[in-house]
């Protein structure tokens, strides 16, 4: 009888400690630093964190594990963290913990981030999402012309 008690459980805590997903929206970003910090129960877990781009734009992106150890005891741990960034069309962009990538079309994007969380009370991650505008063509375009400007000033200069 005591066996059939250990054994269901066994069970429900193996049961418990399933893969979870949530589902998370950053809405639409612009140029600047958009942070996010989710607690996760224990387990795996595969979190989506949707976000739109207003407009074409590079982008950094990085993300790390909130460990809390007290005594010794690990409170919140989570291993084998990882980030991706996927396009509307579940295309695989990038992955790491800290990677950029230049030139993103305006549009819908997702991060996905999975791990293990075996902290006590489960565990914490925390990353951000760095947007910067891609300059326009006219934009480079004065620049050169700007650029050319001094040169020539400096050569007529020296010629005199």
């Amino acid at each position: 009888m005591n066996f059939k008690k250990v054994a269901v459980a066994g069970m429900l805590l193996v049961s418990a400690m399933g893969a979870q997903a949530a589902d998370y929206n950053l809405g639409n970003l612009s140029a600047g630093y958009t942070n996010f910090t989710y607690n996760v129960a224990s387990g795996s877990f595969m979190d989506k964190i949707a976000f739109n781009l207003t407009s074409q734009s590079n982008g950094s992106f990085g993300a790390g594990a909130l460990n809390f150890t007290v005594g010794g005891v690990p409170l919140l741990n989570i291993s084998g963290l990882s980030l991706a960034l996927f396009d509307g069309s579940d295309n695989q962009l990038g992955n790491g913990l800290d990677f950029s990538i230049n030139a993103l079309n305006g549009g819908n994007y997702y991060l996905k981030v999975s791990g293990v969380a075996n902290g006590l009370a489960g565990g914490m991650y925390g990353g951000g999402i760095n947007v910067s505008a891609v300059p326009e063509p006219g934009t480079w375009t004065t620049l050169l012309a700007g650029l050319a400007m001094f040169g020539f000033m400096a050569y007529r200069r020296r010629q005199q």
